[in-house]
C-alpha cells in the first residue's frame, strides 16, 4: 500500500511538472494590418513588455511568439505607425492588430545629440525630419541638397546655377556669419562629419570672371554633398539653431544636418532593382526682341555707316532663311536622364547588412555639359555578443561633372550667356565645311566655339568610412551603463581641368594664345568620439540619462592650381604652355577637441529637461589651446500626459523651451599675420606681407563667432491623430562677427580680421499635418508649412561699407550698417536725407510657404505633390542689364512709359538713373515635385518570384509662376556667399526634369 502510495505521488509531481511546463511554453500568434487598408505591415516589432522577448511580422504582416510569461502586454511598435499594447488573457493564442498611421510622428525616434535621442512627443526643439520617403519616392532628385527644396521650414535655399550636378547654398535660420566663417550647415553621416567645401576649379580666371588665385565665388561649383546618393538615406533630420545643435560646439553655427542611412532588417533578404529614365528641358526661356530694319536704325543710329552694315547683314540672313533663336541654339537641348539603383537587404538575429549600387547619369540642356555619379554602399550590423554590437558604413562615390561656361565674364567672351546678350538674330557664327568658327563681331567671343571646344569639368573619387560600437556594460532593474564609440574618416580627391583652345577669337588676342588650369585637391578628415551614458530610474516614473563624453576632429587639405598659357597646338599639358604658374597652394592642418557633458531628466513623459554643455577648442581659433564653452538647456512640458488632462479632442499638447550657444569657426589663414616669400640680396625668405595686396594681419584679442538662440513652441495633436500642429518662435544672435579692419595706410597693412558686429535672426515657423481623409480606398494626407525671419545687425564698430562686385551702386549693392539687414539691397540714386544709397528692399524673403499632398486612392495609386511659394527678395538682376545693352531684352522695343525711348535705351542710358531698374523682385511660385505611381495588386504577381512591381512617372521643377524678368528667382552668381547670394549674371538656366519609373521588389 505505501509503494502504491510512493507511485501515485510521482505521478502526480510528474503531471504537475508537466501541467507547468505546458503553462510556461506557449504560443501566441496573429496579424498585424494597417487601420485604414487592412493591408498586412511587414517588420512590425513585437515585443513583451519589459523584456527582450520579440519577434517581427512577416510579408503579409503575420507573426509567432514563443512565451511563457502568464497574462503578458505584447507591445507593437512600427515606424510611421502609433505604437500600441495589448494585454494577453489567460488561455489567448490568437491577438490581432490594427495600427493607426502616426500622422504627427509623435512615436518617431529624432537624434539630436552625438550619442543620443529622444521620442519626439517629448523633444524640446523643432528638429525637422525629412523621410526617404519624402526624399526620393515622389521623384528624382538631381542631388541630395537640391531634394529638400520647400521641405524643411525655417530654411533658406538659393542655386548656384542650373547645371547639371546642383550646386545649393542652404541657408538656416538665417545669416550666421558675414563672410569670415562658413555659411552652410555642418553635414554628418552616421556619425561621419562629411566635407561639403567648395572646390576651386579656376573658372574664374580663364573665363575673366574675377580675379586672385583663390576666387572661387564665381566658380559655379558643384556642393559636394552632390557625391552622396539619396536613395540611400533612410532619414534626414535637421537642427536649424544652436538651441538645438548645441551639443555640437564651434562647427555648429550654421546649423547641423545629420544623415542615417539605410540598414538591413531580419528577416527574408530583399532585392529591390529601380530604374529612371526621363529628360530635361530649360523651365523658362525668356525670348529676345526681334531685330528689324527699324530696331536695327534706332539701336545703331540710322544713316551711320554701323546701321547700314547691319541692315546688310539682316537682309542678307533673311534671304538665306537664317534668322536665328539664340537662346533656343544654346539652351533647347533635351538632356536624357537616367538613374538605376540595386540594393539587396536583409539578416537574422545576430547580423543585418544592406548593399547597393547606383549609376545616375544627366546630360544638361547645353550641349557638352552633364553629370555622371557611381555610387557603392555597404552598411553592416553585427551583434559580437548579448551586451557588444558593431556597425560599419562604407560608401565609395565617383562623379564626373561638366558645367559648361555661363554666368560673369570680363572682356574675355569665356561665358555663353554674357555673349549671347549682344547677339543679334541675324549674326552668322556657324562653324564652315571646315570646322572653323567665323569671328564673332558683336563680341569678343563665338559662342559656339567657347560652347564646342572650351572644356570645364572635374572628376571626384570620394571615400566615406563609418564605424560605430556600442557596449552595455553594466544593468540591473533599474539602470545600465552603456559605452558608444563612433567615428569615420572622409577622403575626396578632386582632379579638374579648365581649358580654352588658342583657336578662340579672345585667345587670340592675346599675347600667349592657349589656356589652361588644372586643378588638384585632396582632402582627408576623421572623426572620433567616445560616450558614456548612465540611464537609472528613480521610483517608478523619474529617469536620469547622464552623457559624457569626447570629440576629436582632424581636417587635412592640399589645393593646387597651375596654370598654363601659350599652349602648342591642340595641347592640353603645362608642358606644352610657354608660361606656366602657380595660381594657388594650400595646405591645411586643422584640428578640433571637444568635451561633453549632458543630463536629461524624464518624469513620466510629462516634464523633459536637459542640461548640457560643451567645450572645444580648435587650430582655427586664435587661441588654439583655449577651451570655449557652448552650454544648452531645455524644458518640455506635455500638458496632455497629466492626469488631470480628460480633453478627448486633443491627443498631444506640449509647450518647450530651449537656449542654446554654438561657434562659427573662421576660415583658415584669417586669424593669423599672412607671410609671403621674398627675394632679398639673391636671398629667400619670408616676411609679414606689409605693402602687398594680401598684407594681413589679425587682432590679438580674437574670439570665435558665437550664435546663441532662445527657442519656444508649441505641438499639438487633435482627432486621434488627423491633424497635428507645430508652432516656434526663435531669437537667434551671433556675436562677435569677423570682419576686416582696415587701418591707416602708413602701416602697410591693408586688413585687420577683428571682432567687429553682431547680428540677430528673428523668425516664426509654422508646420500643420492633416489626414482629410483616410479610408480603405482613398486617403489623403496633406501638410503645410510656413516660415519667414527677419535680420538685423545690431552692432558694427567698423565704418558700415557696401558688399558686392559690379559697376558700384549703380547695378546694386549690399549695404553693411548698424540698424539694417546684411543683405540690404541700395543703389543709386544717393538717398538726400540719410546720405545713403537709396534703400530698395532685402535679399532676403519676406516669407515661404509650402503645400504637400499624398493621396492614395483605388488601394494602388499615388499621388504627390509639392507647391513652394517664396515671397519678396530682391535679386539684382544683371542679365537684363547686359540684354538691354545688347539689344537683345524682351521687350528693348517697348516704351512703356511713352516718352519715345525705347525700354532697353530707359534702363541703360550708363547704368540708368538709378539701380531700381535692375533690382527686381524675386517671388515665385513652383510645383516642385508630382509623382503618379501604380503598384501591381498583389494577385498579380503572387504566383512569381516578384514581391512588387511599382510603376510611375513623375517630374521635379516643372512649373514656375514669377514676374522675374530672367531665368529663374532662386539663382545666384556667388554660390554660397552669405551677403551676395542674390546677384545673377546670365546664369545656366534651371531645368524642368520629367521621369518614368519602374521598381521591382523580389
Amino acid at each position: 500500500m505505501k509503494q502504491l502510495y510512493l507511485c501515485c505521488h510521482v505521478c502526480m509531481m510528474f503531471l504537475l511538472v508537466g501541467t507547468q511546463a505546458w503553462a510556461q511554453n506557449y504560443t501566441i500568434s496573429g496579424r498585424v494590418t494597417d487601420a485604414s487598408s487592412q493591408d498586412g505591415l511587414a517588420g512590425v516589432n513585437v515585443v513583451v513588455e519589459g523584456t527582450t522577448t520579440g519577434t517581427i511580422t512577416d510579408l503579409d504582416g503575420n507573426y509567432r511568439l514563443q512565451l511563457s510569461q502568464q497574462n503578458p502586454t505584447l507591445v507593437f511598435s512600427f515606424i510611421g505607425y502609433l505604437s500600441k499594447k495589448i494585454s494577453v488573457t489567460d488561455g489567448q493564442t490568437t491577438v490581432n492588430v490594427n495600427l493607426e498611421e502616426d500622422v504627427t510622428n509623435l512615436e518617431e525616434v529624432v537624434v539630436t545629440g552625438l550619442a543620443s535621442s529622444v521620442k519626439r512627443s517629448n523633444l524640446a526643439n523643432a528638429v525637422s525630419t525629412v523621410s526617404a520617403e519624402e526624399l526620393v519616392e515622389t521623384t528624382s532628385p538631381q542631388t541630395l541638397d537640391n531634394a529638400l527644396y520647400g521641405k524643411v521650414p525655417g530654411v533658406n535655399m538659393v542655386a548656384n546655377g542650373g547645371a547639371p550636378g546642383g550646386g545649393i547654398n542652404v541657408q538656416l535660420r538665417g545669416i550666421s556669419t558675414l563672410g569670415a566663417g562658413s555659411s552652410q550647415p555642418l553635414y554628418i553621416i552616421d556619425g561621419v562629419y562629411v566635407d561639403n567645401s567648395t572646390i576651386q576649379s579656376g573658372r574664374t580666371l580663364v573665363s575673366g570672371a574675377g580675379s586672385g588665385s583663390s576666387n572661387a565665388t564665381q566658380d559655379d561649383a558643384s556642393s559636394r554633398i552632390a557625391d552622396l546618393n539619396p536613395d540611400d538615406i533612410e532619414s534626414i533630420e535637421i537642427l536649424k539653431g544652436p538651441s538645438a545643435a548645441a551639443i555640437y560646439g564651434t562647427r555648429a553655427n550654421a546649423g547641423v544636418i545629420i544623415i542615417t542611412t539605410k540598414r538591413g532588417k531580419a528577416g527574408q533578404t530583399k532585392v529591390s532593382l529601380k530604374q529612371d529614365i526621363g529628360f530635361a528641358q530649360a523651365l523658362n526661356l525668356l525670348g529676345t526682341d526681334p531685330w528689324n530694319p527699324a530696331k536695327i536704325n534706332t539701336f545703331y543710329g540710322e544713316g551711320t555707316q554701323q546701321a547700314e552694315q547691319e541692315l546688310e547683314a539682316y537682309n542678307q540672313a533673311v534671304s538665306e532663311g537664317r534668322i536665328t533663336d539664340w537662346e533656343e541654339e544654346f539652351y533647347g537641348e533635351t538632356g536624357l536622364l537616367t538613374n538605376t539603383q540595386l540594393s539587396i537587404s536583409g539578416g537574422d538575429a545576430k547580423t543585418l547588412f544592406y548593399v547597393s549600387g547606383g549609376v545616375r547619369s544627366e546630360e544638361g540642356i547645353i550641349k557638352n555639359t552633364g553629370f555622371d555619379r557611381y555610387s557603392f554602399r555597404g552598411n553592416l550590423e553585427h551583434k559580437l555578443t548579448d551586451n557588444i554590437t558593431i556597425k560599419s558604413g562604407s560608401n565609395y562615390v565617383r562623379s564626373k561633372t561638366q558645367r559648361g561656361f555661363t554666368g560673369n565674364q570680363n572682356d574675355t567672351g569665356g561665358s555663353i550667356g554674357y555673349n549671347i546678350a549682344y547677339l543679334p538674330s541675324y549674326a552668322d557664327i556657324f562653324p564652315n565645311a571646315q570646322g572653323d568658327y567665323p569671328i564673332n563681331p558683336y563680341f569678343n567671343d563665338n559662342p559656339l566655339a567657347i560652347r564646342d571646344l572650351g572644356v570645364n569639368e572635374s572628376e571626384v573619387d570620394r571615400f566615406i568610412q563609418s564605424f560605430d560600437l556600442a557596449a552595455n556594460l553594466w544593468s540591473n532593474n533599474t539602470s545600465f551603463l552603456t559605452l558608444s564609440a563612433r567615428g569615420g574618416i572622409d577622403y575626396l580627391s578632386s582632379n579638374g581641368m579648365v581649358y580654352f583652345p588658342e583657336i578662340l577669337q579672345h585667345q587670340q588676342a592675346l599675347a600667349n594664345p592657349g589656356d589652361i588650369v588644372i586643378s588638384k585637391q585632396d582632402n582627408f578628415n576623421t572623426n572620433f568620439q567616445t560616450f558614456l551614458t548612465f540611464n537609472t530610474t528613480v521610483g517608478d516614473n523619474i529617469n536620469f540619462n547622464t552623457q559624457v563624453g569626447t570629440v576629436r576632429l582632424f581636417q587635412t587639405q592640399d589645393i593646387l592650381l597651375n596654370r598654363g598659357v601659350g599652349l602648342s597646338g591642340g595641347q592640353t599639358s603645362l608642358r606644352w604652355a610657354k608660361v606656366t604658374s602657380v595660381l594657388a597652394q594650400e595646405e591645411q592642418h586643422i584640428t578640433d577637441v571637444g568635451l561633453v557633458a549632458q543630463e536629461e531628466v524624464n518624469w513620466d513623459d510629462k516634464i523633459i529637461g536637459t542640461l548640457g554643455v560643451r567645450f572645444d577648442k580648435s587650430t582655427l581659433n586664435r587661441d588654439q589651446e583655449k577651451f570655449y564653452p557652448f552650454p544648452k538647456a531645455s524644458l518640455a512640458v506635455n500638458i496632455s500626459n497629466f492626469d488631470f488632462w480628460n480633453v478627448q479632442a486633443v491627443n498631444q499638447l506640449k509647450v518647450r523651451a530651449a537656449y542654446g550657444e554654438t561657434g562659427g569657426l573662421p576660415k583658415f589663414g584669417r586669424t593669423f599675420a599672412s607671410l609671403t616669400p621674398q627675394l632679398i640680396g639673391n636671398r629667400l625668405g619670408g616676411q609679414v606681407a606689409a605693402g602687398t595686396l594680401n598684407a594681413r594681419d589679425v587682432d590679438p584679442n580674437l574670439v570665435p563667432e558665437t550664435a546663441t538662440e532662445l527657442e519656444f513652441g508649441v505641438d499639438a495633436s487633435f482627432l486621434d491623430g488627423r491633424l497635428g500642429l507645430e508652432f516656434t518662435y526663435y531669437n537667434k544672435e551671433v556675436r562677435d562677427l569677423i570682419l576686416d579692419l582696415q587701418p591707416a595706410e602708413s602701416t602697410g597693412i591693408t586688413a585687420i580680421a577683428t571682432n567687429a558686429a553682431d547680428l540677430t535672426n528673428k523668425g516664426i515657423e509654422i508646420a500643420l499635418n492633416t489626414y482629410p481623409v483616410r479610408t480603405q480606398n482613398f486617403s489623403w494626407f496633406s501638410k503645410f508649412i510656413y516660415w519667414r525671419n527677419e535680420s538685423e545687425i545690431t552692432r558694427l564698430d567698423i565704418p558700415e561699407f557696401l558688399s558686392g562686385s559690379f559697376g558700384g551702386g549703380s547695378l546694386g549693392k549690399y549695404l553693411v550698417a548698424e540698424g539694417f539687414s546684411p543683405t540690404t539691397v541700395v543703389g543709386t540714386p544717393v538717398d538726400t536725407e540719410s546720405g545713403r544709397l537709396t534703400v530698395f528692399g532685402d535679399g532676403q524673403p519676406d516669407f515661404q510657404m509650402s503645400f504637400f499632398n499624398q493621396i492614395n486612392f483605388l488601394r494602388n495609386f499615388d499621388l504627390t505633390f509639392l507647391f513652394h511659394w517664396k515671397s519678396g527678395g530682391e535679386n539684382i538682376n544683371l542679365t537684363t542689364f547686359l540684354t538691354d545693352g545688347g539689344g537683345t531684352t524682351t521687350d528693348w522695343s517697348a516704351d512703356s512709359d511713352g516718352d519715345g525711348i525705347p525700354n532697353g535705351r530707359d534702363r541703360t542710358d550708363e547704368f540708368g538713373p538709378g539701380a531700381a531698374r535692375f533690382i527686381s523682385d524675386a517671388s515665385y511660385v513652383k510645383l516642385r515635385e508630382l509623382g503618379l505611381y501604380y503598384t501591381l495588386p498583389q494577385g498579380v504577381v503572387e504566383n512569381s518570384f516578384i514581391d512588387r512591381v511599382k510603376l510611375g512617372v513623375s517630374g521635379n521643377n516643372l512649373l514656375l509662376w514669377s514676374d522675374y524678368p530672367s531665368y529663374d528667382p532662386e539663382v545666384s552668381n556667388f554660390g554660397s556667399d552669405p551677403l551676395n547670394a542674390t546677384v545673377e549674371v546670365t546664369p545656366f538656366p534651371s531645368s524642368r526634369r520629367i521621369f518614368f519609373h519602374v521598381q521591382l521588389d523580389f
